[in-house]
């Protein structure tokens, strides 16, 4: 190592040594004009907390007149020599574009809070009236208590201060300073803003700093702050409702829906996911229209948040908090969903042409991709019980859909993802209608628009401008073309409907066949090429999905059965019929004759390879029997009446033996294998969708209205299994299923404490067990056993508690958020489990004093306070601590008077209330 090494080395180690623990800043080189202002001010602040006069002391040593004796000049110049101290920080603090570096030092960042605290108690607290200010208590501190004590003086007589606080305070928050990014964050913004509203609601002067200081905050942090202004100013109703309209206008922001989501929903502290909230979302959207703007304008502004939020969908947990909330209000007041949502989604897949415009172009690719990205959010979240919703929406664009689905196919495009979508909504929508609808209108042949494809590749919609010059043949030549195109996209989606479930196939070969063979008694209103489309339907379908239908032909059967029924029948009420067969040269001029002869030979044309594929069938089951027996007996008696077309199959029907048949036994109409399929399905609804039958099914078999072919014990590790689904929308109603099933058969209940407490399942899926053992215990804590309810009681403490040499510690539960999970659990089962948790008191008070004495989290800490007051909240909770009560008063008060974090002696005082409260109540009841 080379000398001038060494020497920086020793160099190093002697500026080190200035940092040892528990050293202070006292005594080391301050050479910076900001180190110095540092040392001065800390000077003049040192041991302010210690005093009882705070104002006075200060005021001494900044320097102040001793002759003066007003009280308010004396506060006056101790803050403005705070603010004056900040004032010369931040200029010392301005950022420099050429290093990275913050300029305040960690060991200063005390002094910047000493300062502002000063500040906010002194200078705003001491003269703001109650009711225009969150309280101290609510005030999110961490780490320290703030001195509280101070004097509360006029307000006329301090409005001076204040203005001075404002005006000087703005300033700093306009600047571009490291002192302005510390005190951003921290204590001071929000203060500055409380005075600067206070100002704004007596006079519109004051707007302006009300302006620049929200210009200076995120949305999220402004709805925070504001929802909370709101709350505790409803005293006064006046100041309530402008404090209400600064909310609404944050709501109104381009992204304020989702910073109003973010907080209600708590996403950015990563907090459980509580559907009951939104409610409070729901309510907040429909009661907050500000005065001065129309019902179209706000909602309107709303819903395009909403809109473009949708349009992202790789967010899912926000996605599946629009879909409730559009849901909810759907359920509410639809024509507000509809007229300023779905409308949206409407107008662009059905664009109508432009007048007087000579721009081709109706919808931009954008637009269209964003249309159908919100459609795919929406489709993702719900699920059959939404079928109205469902319908509602997607019906004006399912064609539209299903054109554009083969579009992208046609120039090479990825398409499934669209044709997933048209199955999705099939499956949980009107199933029928949808499938008729697409049957119905195959191929596009509107022409008022065309999909075209932009430089970007990017799909848009555009007039249709193309004058089609092409022979005879060749456009029937592309006809047949497109039609063969068209069916086989069909027989995909086909494909993917049986593979979700095969009596959706059943379904679709029903339609396809009905709507063909219908056709003949409504010949008036028959198109040609669509009898061509139908026919090239059913044969494609029945040539590949021939082994489906041998499998389970009762679909088939029924539908032969009923339509040779109508045949029959049609061909008894013309009793010249087969005269006008035999005489057709003669009667020439009866060409509505003719017609109905081609037309018939066509539809039972239709029918050979449905009649063939029964002609070599062996029914397996006794409903597939007796459909082929009644075929037979049909046939038979209406034998002179059968065209000649079809008769080599008839007469093959009418032969086969069906007295000696292996028949297996009737399928259960549930069909876990359908479940499995669907389970493992790439669209969250489906899967939702297959949990939910799940459910239905194991409940029905356990309450005895059906015979269960499938155990709740496989049903519960089913769902459990589910709860590791990425998608929110999966897991959030896997737990509700779970708890459906726990609920009823409460014998399980030790299998979900297993699996929570000693699996090696991951945290976020012991969290979601702990959500269904939160939401169990809420539900039944009252007719809990007592083996079960300390079952999950000993879980909690055993979870919970802290280190100790003395308990082996479960695996992954030292993770703070599992002990915030058991701790949650363990409230709930001390608020709604009465007597039973007696034996278990003592332990639990064991656990919050183990807690507050050895756990670092502030979190835990007051968690675990919070359990006192959920014992007291037992509609038997004076009875449960009468022996202890004692020793939780003597903890209580020990947490209240000692512990550094505000929320935690907070919550420790509102427990030693609510008992105070209780035991009152208890007195007078008794009296």
């Amino acid at each position: 190592m080379s000398t001038v090494d060494e020497e920086k080395l020793k160099q190093l180690k002697k500026e080190l040594e200035k940092f040892k623990k528990g050293e202070t800043i006292k005594g080391r080189s301050r050479t910076t004009p900001l180190g110095k202002l540092f040392d001065q001010i800390s000077n003049k602040i040192d041991g302010f907390q210690l005093q009882k006069d705070v104002v006075g002391f200060l005021y001494n040593n900044f320097g102040g007149d001793k002759t003066e004796t007003d009280r308010i000049y004396k506060r006056r110049y101790v803050i403005g020599q705070i603010l004056d101290s900040l004032s010369e920080i931040n200029k010392l603090s301005m950022k420099n574009k050429e290093s990275s570096m913050i300029s305040i030092p960690l060991y200063d960042i005390r002094i910047v809070g000493e300062l502002t605290n000063i500040l906010i108690i002194h200078g705003i607290y001491s003269v703001v009236p109650q009711g225009y200010l969150i309280p101290l208590d609510q005030r999110k501190l961490k780490n320290f208590k703030i001195q509280t004590a101070f004097e509360r003086i006029d307000f006329k007589a301090g409005a001076p201060i204040l203005k001075d606080i404002l005006c000087k305070m703005t300033q700093i928050f306009e600047s571009d300073s490291d002192l302005k990014d510390l005190i951003l964050v921290g204590t001071g913004f929000t203060d500055t803003l409380s005075v600067a509203v206070l100002f704004s609601f007596s006079s519109d002067e004051y707007r302006q700093y009300l302006d620049k200081l929200e210009s200076k905050s995120s949305t999220y942090q402004l709805l925070s702050f504001y929802s909370l202004l709101y709350r505790n100013s409803k005293q006064n109703p006046k100041y309530a409702n402008f404090v209400l309209s600064l909310l609404t206008k944050q709501i109104l922001k381009p992204n304020g829906m989702e910073s109003l989501i973010d907080l209600v929903m708590g996403l950015r502290e990563d907090e459980d996911i509580d559907i009951t909230k939104i409610n409070y979302v729901v309510q907040v959207i429909i009661s907050s229209k500000p005065t001065d703007m129309s019902a179209v304008e706000y909602f309107q502004n709303i819903f395009t948040q909403i809109y473009k939020l949708l349009i992202l969908v790789n967010r899912p947990l926000m996605n599946t908090i629009l879909v409730e909330i559009i849901n909810d209000i759907y359920l509410k007041n639809k024509a507000v969903i509809i007229d300023f949502l779905f409308k949206e989604i409407w107008k662009t897949f059905n664009p109508e042409p432009k007048k007087e415009s000579d721009d081709i172009v109706l919808v931009c690719g954008v637009d269209l991709n964003n249309a159908f990205n919100v459609c795919l959010s929406i489709s993702r979240s719900l699920n059959r019980n939404n079928q109205e919703i469902i319908n509602e929406l997607f019906e004006p664009v399912l064609l539209k859909l299903w054109y554009y689905a083969n579009f992208q196919k046609e120039k090479g495009e990825d398409y499934g993802i669209v044709v997933n979508l048209i199955k999705n909504i099939i499956i949980l929508g009107d199933t029928k209608h949808f499938v008729k609808l697409i049957i119905s209108n195959l191929i596009n042949f509107q022409d008022k628009w065309v999909f075209g494809t932009e430089d970007n590749n990017l799909t848009y919609i555009k007039c249709n401008t193309n004058e089609v010059h092409t022979n005879k043949d060749n456009k029937f030549l592309k006809l047949f073309d497109e039609i063969d195109f068209y069916v086989d996209s069909f027989v995909e989606l086909a494909t993917k409907l049986n593979d979700s479930d095969s009596e959706l196939l059943n379904t679709v070969l029903i339609i396809v066949l009905d709507t063909f063979t219908s056709k003949s008694f409504a010949s008036n209103l028959d198109l040609p090429i669509q009898r061509v489309i139908d026919l090239k339907l059913i044969q494609s379908l029945l040539e590949t999905f021939r082994i489906e239908i041998e499998d389970t032909p009762i679909a088939v059967l029924f539908f032969t059965n009923t339509y040779l029924t109508q045949f029959f029948n049609s061909k008894k009420s013309e009793p010249d019929a087969e005269l006008r067969v035999i005489d057709e040269e003669n009667d020439s001029d009866d060409e509505d004759g003719e017609e109905a002869i081609i037309q018939d030979s066509e539809n039972v044309i239709a029918l050979v390879p449905v009649l063939e594929i029964i002609s070599e069938l062996r029914p397996s089951r006794n409903d597939e029997k007796n459909q082929l027996e009644r075929l037979q007996t049909l046939l038979k008696q209406n034998n002179a009446s059968i065209p000649t077309t079809i008769k080599p199959f008839t007469d093959r029907i009418v032969e086969i033996d069906t007295h000696n048949l292996v028949l297996k036994p009737k399928i259960d109409a549930f069909n876990i294998e359908t479940i499995l399929k669907q389970i493992n399905d790439t669209s969250p609804s489906i899967r939702v969708y297959a949990l939910n039958n799940l459910t239905e099914h194991a409940l029905s078999g356990k309450t005895g209205e059906g015979n269960s072919n499938v155990s709740v014990k496989y049903t519960v590790s089913l769902l459990i299994a589910q709860l590791k689904d990425p998608e929110p929308y999966v897991y959030l109603n896997s737990i509700k299923c779970l708890v459906s099933i726990i609920s009823y058969d409460k014998s399980f209940l030790g299998v979900l404490v297993d699996q929570y407490s000693h699996s090696p399942k991951s945290i976020d899926e012991k969290l979601r067990l702990g959500e269904v053992i939160t939401k169990f215990v809420k539900l039944n804590g009252k007719v809990l056993k007592q083996d079960q309810v300390k079952e999950i009681i000993t879980m909690c403490i055993n979870i919970a508690r802290s280190d100790s040499k003395l308990q082996q510690r479960y695996k992954d539960n030292k993770d703070v958020r599992m002990k915030m999970s058991a701790l949650s659990i363990l409230g709930i089962s001390c608020s709604e489990c009465g007597y039973d948790i007696v034996p278990y008191v003592s332990d639990i008070v064991d656990l919050i004093h183990g807690i507050i004495t050895f756990e670092d989290s502030v979190e835990l800490k007051r968690a675990a306070v919070v359990i006192v007051n959920d014992i007291v909240r037992n509609e038997k909770g004076l009875g449960i601590l009468e022996n202890y009560g004692e020793k939780i008063q003597i903890l209580l008060e020990f947490i209240a008077e000692k512990d550094t974090d505000l929320l935690v002696s907070g919550f420790a005082e509102d427990a030693l209330n609510s008992i105070e409260e209780s035991f009152q109540k208890k007195l007078k009841i008794s009296g």
